[in-house]
């Protein structure tokens, strides 16, 4: 059910009206489904969410919005003339809150990805910084992107309350105590400043960088989607990894393998000539599109 509502799900024309027999219903697997499929993390569907691949398509967590409504006379008069504006658009909050991130997420470096991502797959070390001690060490770019996440990761946590999933199957992490050091890392800090960085212990340090290029190896490995037309559509089927986001995890991935962080399962040659070409012709795409607009 809460595939359904993130639309990486969808049912059949034989299953009559969705979700009235979940048991008998056919579901198909849209793109953004077969990439939470194609994840082996805790909790897939959050990862793809937290990179705007995935949203509340169904708006199940509409009671959060409701909430926010509440509690608009405690917001000033600039920022409600602000909130009109952007409500005018047809397009729903949660989606539009998917495009949003996914702009800021395109506009990263390879090694902010890096440390982005760390933050989603890597676990809290003893000792570590709190949570306002860490984000202040983020970039200002990374610090965009946390917030727009935290947006996507209240929404699915109430749509995995309303369905009933326990929280420890349905674990939705966003930690950001060692964005910084993989950050570091990606960048090409030595292994000593790594060390230093993350105050950690030696085999601490390279669990962590680890896990941040498993994650980012996965997220590379997923099948190339192209990217969608931000044209003010209403789209009920999660889109999956933004083809510039896949990109960025492989450059970042690339960057961290190195000693004594060695990735066993290099990118396949063949796939990335075939990537650079689909990234060649988007761009192509795109330069055609202005010119249209251009003329027009």
């Amino acid at each position: 059910k809460i595939l359904e509502a993130y639309g990486c799900l969808i049912t059949g024309p034989e299953s009559g009206e969705s979700g009235s027999n979940p048991e008998s219903d056919l579901y198909t697997v849209t793109s953004g489904g077969g990439h939470v499929g194609g994840l082996g993390m805790d909790n897939s569907l959050w990862q793809l969410c937290a990179l705007g691949a995935a949203w509340d398509v169904a708006y199940e967590s509409a009671e959060l919005d409701n909430f926010q409504e509440d509690l608009e006379y405690l917001v000033t008069d600039d920022d409600l003339i602000d909130q009109e504006k952007e409500d005018i658009s047809d397009i729903p909050k949660p989606q539009k809150e998917a495009e949003n991130l996914v702009d800021y997420l395109c506009q990263m470096e390879p090694s902010e990805m890096a440390g982005y991502v760390s933050c989603l797959v890597v676990d809290a070390q003893r000792g570590a910084d709190s949570a306002l001690e860490s984000f202040q060490k983020l970039t200002n770019l990374q610090q965009r992107v946390v917030q727009g996440a935290l947006l996507s990761l209240e929404r699915l946590v109430e749509v995995q309350r309303k369905s009933g999933l326990d929280d420890s199957i349905g674990k939705c992490q966003l930690e950001l105590s060692s964005c910084d050091v993989v950050t570091a890392w990606a960048s090409g800090c030595s292994w000593n400043e790594a060390l230093a960085i993350s105050g950690a212990a030696p085999g601490d340090l390279v669990r962590t960088l680890s896990r941040a290029l498993d994650g980012l190896r996965q997220l590379g490995n997923l099948p190339y989607l192209p990217a969608r037309g931000l044209d003010g559509t209403v789209h009920l089927e999660a889109s999956g990894i933004h083809p510039k986001i896949r990109s960025l995890c492989r450059e970042a991935a690339n960057e961290m393998d190195r000693y004594p962080v060695k990735d066993m399962l290099p990118f396949d040659e063949a796939e990335l000539d075939n990537t650079e070409e689909s990234d060649e012709d988007e761009k192509d795409d795109i330069i055609e599109e202005e010119e249209v607009d251009e003329r027009t």
